[in-house]
């Protein structure tokens, strides 16, 4: 008898993806590439022409607007919650109670108190539970983390992560706060957070000081999809933080849709006690009796080694449907979800109040 979420089978998971837009594509992509150990069994999108098109590619799934229906019908083992961040807290407790193991894209969700429902609700029902941080999942991310775990580097020191992007991501909501939760910190710069502090090996964080501003519409004005967008547009375009952590690090985070650059680009530096290491291009430098070395991986010297968007939310998939079949925890530890989402909340507080936002640790 199947029975939804259980762990350590060996048939096929029935998967289902609420949200069928360009997030919601990336991971049927993922799933198209598992045929054989996953079943795209249910899908769901408010969007009746969407919904359609993409259940042309997936003849067998059930189709609804209403994930309660799929949750209640399609005997869902993964539920992908690709909707806006104002759904995810109720999609994702609504599909652990039904036995669904989650993945939620990110941010987690509005705030910590509903962050701490849906991990509170995968604890009670014994479920897996994990964000869309791909950028973790890929190959020059893990290359550095292994890095650092060697030691070869020593401990972390001081980190300088960015997101610098030049277009405003108008294809959903992004810009309104009571859906998307944030701007260009929550939609973008959360991504090269969490993989900053997962090369660093997850330290927790102490003190968040922030700042958040919005140009909109002094920049960009023209590129509003409608009039009344400028109304709704409510979210910071830039946003900083100063973050200390519990190994003695500093981490200087930085995010913005405002950037003049010729092309947007993402990346950290990151200085340790014995060499400086950086995400994009990957580089490897190590102080050798005095001496930079530059300890550079050879097949980092060209971009064909490394990982894209499309792959790392592939190998994401792959890494949590492995994790449920085989009953063993995920990568990603709900501390570390919890982490993030405290840092997105700090930050937000810290600049709204001006002050620096302190943890207990």
């Amino acid at each position: 008898m199947h029975k939804p979420g259980e762990q350590g089978t060996t048939r096929p998971l029935r998967v289902g993806v609420v949200g069928c837009g360009a997030i919601g594509q990336l991971h049927f992509e993922a799933y198209r590439r598992l045929e054989g150990v996953v079943e795209v069994a249910g899908l769901c999108d408010l969007n009746a022409k969407r919904l359609a098109d993409t259940a042309q590619k997936f003849p067998q799934a059930q189709t609804t607007a209403d994930y309660r229906e799929l949750l209640t019908t399609a005997k869902i083992d993964l539920l992908s919650i690709c909707t806006m961040p104002n759904t995810h807290c109720e999609i994702g407790v609504a599909a652990l109670e039904a036995g669904a193991h989650v993945l939620c894209e990110k941010p987690f969700a509005m705030d910590v108190p509903q962050a701490d429902r849906m991990l509170g609700a995968a604890a009670h029902a014994k479920r897996q539970i994990q964000v869309g941080t791909n950028m973790r999942h890929m190959r020059q991310a893990d290359t550095l983390r292994e890095i650092v775990a060697s030691g070869a580097v020593g401990q972390s020191v001081y980190i300088r992560a960015w997101t610098y992007f030049t277009e405003i991501p108008w294809n959903a909501p992004h810009t309104i706060k009571s859906i998307s939760a944030g701007g260009a910190l929550a939609a973008t710069a959360i991504h090269i957070l969490d993989v900053a502090l997962w090369v660093a090996g997850s330290p927790d964080v102490l003190a968040v000081a922030g700042s958040t501003h919005k140009t909109f519409p002094h920049k960009r004005r023209e590129t509003a999809p409608t009039p009344e967008a400028h109304d709704t547009y409510d979210v910071e375009d830039i946003a900083a933080a100063h973050i200390r952590l519990s190994d003695g690090a500093t981490l200087i985070l930085e995010g913005t849709w405002a950037h003049e650059r010729e092309e947007s680009h993402y990346s950290f530096e990151m200085i340790c006690e014995k060499g400086t290491l950086t995400l994009d291009p990957l580089s490897v430098l190590i102080d050798e009796e005095g001496k930079i070395v530059d300890r550079t991986p050879d097949e980092f010297k060209t971009a064909t080694a490394t990982d894209g968007w499309g792959e790392s939310v592939s190998k994401e998939i792959g890494c949590l449907v492995t994790a449920i079949r085989a009953g063993h925890a995920p990568s990603q530890s709900p501390r570390e979800i919890r982490n993030l989402q405290c840092i997105q909340d700090a930050i937000y507080a810290s600049a709204e109040s001006g002050r620096e936002v302190r943890f207990d640790v």
